[in-house]
């Protein structure tokens, strides 16, 4: 029950992120067209890109819960790890590229001239404005990722880690996409803030245009490194070190177990959990050694019961060139 809540509660966050990015991308959207704002126009295609990725992972989360028809036969689970490649590579990539030539633009049309340098104060004040209401959002979303962080490794007894190293370890696809997300959002609105606010103190536009260009680059630079981290979760991420311990104590201690000879785990997503291990047990003898291998089966399920497992254990003779 506890993990339905805890599955119901992701989708109405990625929802309620959904709502909240639409609201603020209109309102950049609305601010970009009012000052002609360089870093606005960035930050309203860094918004657009964010409402894109919380719409391919609800895509992909909802594909993944649906029965395989025996095409899959451990199901589709890693639909969600493609979504979140396809978020990486497509949409926050192409967002950052498109923000960057925008901006790339504006500041040769600065530099050669063809375009004015005289910045409207009033109009970036209320762009700095919009920036500064979007950047207490996002950082209400990248406290809300990062406490969702911590209840899951509390879930899992995994012990408590920094941002990255969760970020790193994190089987999640959706959570980890929602983190670079809000982390690539207060970024770029640092930068985007910064430029606007040295425009207004200068008077010059060129300060906008490199916000905006700073704004793509960003994108561009987390896409890579989202990329990575979903590629890794789809290609298949084994176990971190400390369940692995759990799983390997789990067997270990079953009775009729003398040796655990070979172990190999991997996540089909971050609550289920493929295992196919190779023991040797005190008798070799087929009846005792179907009934070992149930008591392995359920030892490991009791003792990590917030996992769904796919067991596959073989009985065999430990020599000495498989140490």
């Amino acid at each position: 029950m506890s993990d339905q809540n805890n599955q119901k509660n992701a989708g109405a966050a990625v929802k309620a992120a959904l709502l909240a990015n639409v609201g603020v991308a209109c309102a950049k959207f609305a601010a970009a067209a009012f000052t002609g704002s360089s870093s606005m126009f960035s930050e309203s295609v860094h918004s657009v890109a964010d409402c894109a990725n919380e719409l391919v992972l609800m895509v992909g989360d909802r594909a993944s819960d649906h029965q395989s028809r025996g095409d899959h036969p451990f199901g589709l689970h890693r639909v969600k790890y493609l979504a979140s490649f396809i978020v990486a590579t497509l949409l926050f990539f192409v967002g950052g590229v498109f923000a960057v030539s925008q901006a790339a633009g504006k500041l040769v049309g600065l530099l050669e001239g063809t375009m004015s340098r005289d910045a409207n104060s009033v109009e970036l004040i209320a762009a700095l404005v919009v920036v500064g209401v979007s950047a207490c959002l996002e950082g209400y979303g990248l406290h809300t990722s990062v406490h969702e962080a911590r209840e899951r490794m509390k879930r899992v007894q995994v012990e408590d880690d920094s941002l990255i190293g969760f970020w790193r370890r994190t089987k999640s696809a959706e959570l980890a996409s929602v983190m670079m997300e809000d982390t690539l959002a207060l970024i770029g609105l640092a930068f985007a803030g910064l430029g606007i606010g040295l425009s207004i103190v200068t008077g010059d536009e060129l300060y906008d245009a490199i916000g905006g260009m700073l704004v793509g680059l960003v994108l561009v630079c987390g896409s890579a490194a989202l990329a990575f981290k979903s590629g890794s979760l789809l290609v298949g991420e084994s176990l971190d070190r400390s369940t692995r311990a759990l799983v390997v104590k789990a067997v270990e201690d079953t009775a009729g177990v003398d040796r655990l000879i070979n172990m190999q785990a991997i996540h089909m997503d971050e609550d289920s959990v493929l295992l196919c291990l190779k023991v040797e047990t005190s008798k070799l003898d087929r009846d005792y050694d179907v009934e070992t291998v149930d008591k392995i089966e359920t030892n490991v399920r009791r003792t990590l019961p917030w996992y769904e497992w796919e067991i596959y254990v073989e009985p065999d003779i430990w020599r000495a060139k498989q140490a």
